[in-house]
């Protein structure tokens, strides 16, 4: 599970191939008996975690901020998004299902030919929506954050019979947005996560559930530079093996400030409405981070 600002992953490749393994072969609900174990490992030995989750639940004020129930159904929770995104790749799980809402924004902005930039948030299963905009017959660009998340998208891609999206690995030099910039002028969408950053990457600043948090810069500026609408995209898991699919309107603005306001606007809404499936397992609050 994460553990660090930096968006590193603390999945091991061993762990990743067990599960795929399972997937594989056995009915979802059998990994989802095994993800139990893991998710009292961590209820009890990752610290971070935990008090990150802590912090995270005392900020929204929910009753029982230290509630030990809370915080397992959340690693649990994370856990099932993971293994559904790994039935989603190998293309398996045919026991999950999935609602879209407001698809026809998508489809719109695909008639247009222009490309769209998707943000999404370490909340709900945002990765499998990726997965599921083949219905909308353009080309999908992944942004991948960092090398962990690369060598795990390696491992799925090598046990994978098919593949409905392309990455674009972030790079030290500018040659990722070069792609970006590519992939749009191809009328793609281009999928990133915009609420964690890197060490060393430049950042704004905005208050969060009434708290002053620091958001990468990178996201809203080609957000609001690159001339293409920037749309907001969740997938929360309403039932057992169930999706709600939903998308903003198309935001067209001129600063990146006021696409990050309108972001957050709605981070904080989904944050309160679904407080259990919120997956940044560090101090998002820490300005050190």
């Amino acid at each position: 599970m994460p553990e660090k600002g930096t968006g590193r992953s603390q999945a091991n490749s061993l762990g990743f191939s067990i599960f795929i393994w399972t997937i594989k072969h056995f009915p979802l609900g059998f990994s989802y008996l095994l993800l139990r174990l893991v998710a009292i490992f961590y209820l009890f030995f990752s610290a971070k975690a935990n008090n990150a989750l802590i912090e995270f639940y005392t900020t929204l004020k929910l009753n029982r901020p230290y509630s030990i129930l809370r915080r397992y159904a959340t690693f649990n929770l994370f856990g099932q998004a993971l293994i559904d995104k790994l039935a989603i790749y190998l293309q398996v799980g045919k026991e999950l299902s999935f609602d879209f809402e407001n698809e026809q924004q998508l489809h719109q902005l695909a008639q247009e030919g222009k490309g769209a930039i998707l943000l999404g948030a370490h909340l709900g299963n945002w990765e499998i929506a990726s997965q599921l905009l083949h219905r909308i017959k353009v080309p999908i660009y992944v942004v991948l954050l960092d090398n962990e998340e690369k060598k795990i998208k390696s491992l799925i891609e090598r046990n994978s019979t098919g593949k409905s999206f392309s990455t674009i690995p972030i790079s030290e030099d500018i040659s990722f947005v070069i792609k970006i910039k590519e992939a749009l002028d191809n009328g793609g969408f281009v999928c990133m996560h915009a609420d964690r950053y890197m060490d060393g990457m430049r950042v704004l600043e905005a208050e969060f559930l009434g708290k002053g948090a620091k958001f990468p810069l990178g996201p809203f500026y080609l957000g609001t530079r690159l001339k293409a609408p920037a749309v907001f995209v969740y997938a929360i898991k309403d039932r057992k093996f169930h999706y709600q699919f939903s998308c903003s309107k198309a935001y067209r603005l001129k600063t990146s400030e006021e696409l990050l306001h309108a972001y957050v606007h709605l981070l904080e809404q989904m944050a309160r409405n679904h407080a259990l499936q919120w997956y940044n397992f560090y101090p998002f609050w820490d300005s050190t981070h």
